[in-house]
């Protein structure tokens, strides 16, 4: 069983909070994204790591291409801390004519 699950069937049952189920489905949330950035920046160091036999143009771009999946892997934490990964559109009323 998923770990979830497992909150939301201890939240369906009754033994767990609201706030003690939204703690831990954070925590999951944030565990996940940091998990992601690790693999994300292992996968670039890998692809765009320095090599001996590298120009100096090549070196340039593979820090380029670096710097770009590193700034990516820290807005995928930063929105998992958050849990904000989009943002909610406009909500409005499917009755009114504006």
């Amino acid at each position: 069983m998923s770990a979830y699950s497992a909150i939301y069937q201890a939240l369906v049952k009754g033994g767990m909070s609201a706030t003690e189920a939204a703690n831990r489905l954070g925590q999951l949330r944030a565990e996940t994204g940091a998990e992601l950035s690790a693999g994300l920046l292992a996968r670039a160091t890998e692809m765009y790591g320095q090599k001996p036999t590298d120009s100096n143009a090549v070196k340039r771009r593979r820090t380029a291409r670096f710097g770009a999946v590193r700034d990516a892997a820290q807005w995928l934490i930063a929105a998992t801390a958050t849990g904000r990964l989009t943002t909610t559109p406009q909500q409005r009323d499917p009755r009114s004519n504006t």
